[in-house]
């Protein structure tokens, strides 16, 4: 389908009227955020690449005491600010070696289960199950704690859940583990 697609002439176009093209410039400089255009844009995108890269916000996030927040954020009444703390948590330590190692230090694995495992808002299970495949997967040291802590059934657990996305993301975890690590199964 895409060969004869990409085969097709285009069809001739006529061109634009002058009230149409003040029409499209006048939408494209809002959208852009910017009545001048270009050099609004390019000084917005010097800005965004001034940034530091991902990796080093999440180290500023650690030393500054962001994982332990987080952690007493993981026990909080409300479930929204539960489920967030989890995919915060999560985007801070995946393939993050150091704050890896930081959270696991801190004790997030034994509260990320603790989500995993019972909480009651349908919300949370899946976000904690994001920030345990982060502190877990190509970690050597998570993996140990999950084990220890009993993860794996954990785990087993939510291929039970009446939520399939929760399943299929237990599922696809577990298929990892024991993809890296077959002395698991």
């Amino acid at each position: 389908m895409a060969v004869v697609a990409g085969a097709a002439q285009p069809e001739p176009r006529e061109p634009m009227g002058e009230e149409r093209q003040q029409w499209l410039r006048a939408a494209v400089a809002e959208a852009l955020g910017s009545a001048g255009g270009d050099r609004g844009e390019l000084q917005r995108c010097l800005a965004v690449l001034r940034r530091p890269c991902p990796g080093e916000e999440a180290a500023d996030f650690c030393s500054l005491g962001g994982l332990e927040a987080l952690l007493g954020l993981l026990g909080h009444p409300w479930a929204p600010l539960r489920a967030g703390a989890g995919r915060v948590l999560g985007a801070c330590a995946q393939n993050l070696p150091e704050a890896q190692a930081r959270a696991l230090a801190l004790g997030a694995l034994p509260a990320l289960l603790g989500a995993l495992r019972g909480d009651p808002d349908p919300r949370v299970p899946p976000a904690a199950l994001f920030a345990v495949s982060c502190l877990v997967r190509a970690q050597p040291q998570g993996l140990e704690q999950l084990e220890a802590l009993g993860g794996l059934e954990v785990l087993g657990g939510s291929l039970q859940s009446p939520h399939p996305p929760l399943r299929a993301r237990a599922a696809f975890l577990l298929h990892c583990l024991l993809r890296e690590h077959p002395r698991l199964k």
